[in-house]
């Protein structure tokens, strides 16, 4: 500042937020964490830092799927832990995909999970990657998204039409 520059700092840890190296360096630090979910028989992608978990399961075994999610997610909060990470709760989102018919034949209680000291309830649609998936897998909510933005950009281009000329427009 001014003309003057401070003294270099060595970094004993981590990497200087906004460098390259930091999905990297983040991304081989948590790769392992999908060595948990292979524990519990869970299967799971892994993203940067988005993760996903996630069991098959009949209706008639939800309780069980719901056991073994729960001890899985303790599980992967204790590895955060243990590497000064922390799993975001306010981030966690579950849904149980099905059909109409199925989901509408299942307690709503019985479809929540204890995560920690709080309850998470179960939501009919999720974003992943970009993509709206609701719990029957319909599509419906992406297909009405994607459209809307579709003709959002197409009525700015038709204001812009009288500005661009005929050999662009036509």
């Amino acid at each position: 500042m001014n003309g003057t520059e401070t003294q270099p700092i060595p970094v004993q840890c981590s990497v200087p937020q906004g460098s390259v190296l930091g999905p990297v360096k983040f991304i081989s630090y948590t790769e392992d964490v999908g060595s948990v979910c292979n524990q519990h028989g869970v299967r799971h992608h892994l993203y940067a830092d988005d993760k996903q978990a996630y069991i098959d399961v009949p209706p008639q075994d939800i309780a069980t799927a719901r056991s073994i999610l729960t001890n899985c997610i303790h599980d992967i909060t204790n590895w955060c832990s243990s590497r000064r990470l922390q799993l975001n709760g306010a981030k966690t989102k579950l849904i149980w995909f099905g059909s109409r018919h199925t989901l509408q034949n299942v307690n709503h209680e019985d479809l929540k999970l204890q995560l920690g000291s709080a309850v998470t309830e179960p939501d009919r649609v999720v974003r992943d990657l970009g993509v709206l998936l609701d719990d029957e897998l319909s599509m419906k909510q992406d297909i009405t998204k994607v459209a809307s933005t579709c003709f959002y950009q197409l009525r700015r281009l038709r204001q812009l039409r009288c500005l661009l000329g005929q050999e662009v427009t036509a």
